[in-house]
């Protein structure tokens, strides 16, 4: 089931949780949270910030992450790799947000790792 979270707090709440059942029960996180969407403009906890730290958590840092954001640039799309993000949609295009998540998807189903996943819209 897909959850959905207005703030970067609320969603680091949900997936601790989740986290923690998933350790209960004694199955990988991966089996709770596939994939983790977030914009980088949130209250409370910005995008940067989640990410860091499900990337930084032992128990959280194989949940692939995908960023989605109005916010591009080069500054920007350095902190997104900085932070470890799996995939980076800029300018919000369905077709790019739904293959950037199919590949990323598909390198945490195969344990691959490989460079952040970057689709641009171009002037």
């Amino acid at each position: 089931p897909a959850h959905l979270h207005i703030t970067g707090k609320d969603a680091w709440e949900k997936i601790t949780q989740l986290a923690a059942q998933a350790q209960a029960e004694g199955v990988p996180v991966t089996d709770k949270i596939a994939l983790v969407l977030t914009d980088l403009e949130m209250p409370e906890m910005d995008g940067f910030t989640l990410t860091r730290k499900i990337k930084s958590d032992p128990v959280l840092k194989d949940i692939p992450v995908v960023i989605h954001s109005s916010l591009s640039g080069n500054a920007n799309e350095d902190h997104i790799r900085k932070v470890k993000a799996d995939g980076y949609v800029a300018k919000f295009e369905l077709n790019e947000l739904s293959s950037v998540i199919e590949e990323v998807l598909d390198r945490s189903m195969k344990k691959i790792d490989g460079p952040l996943i970057s689709r641009k819209q171009l002037a």
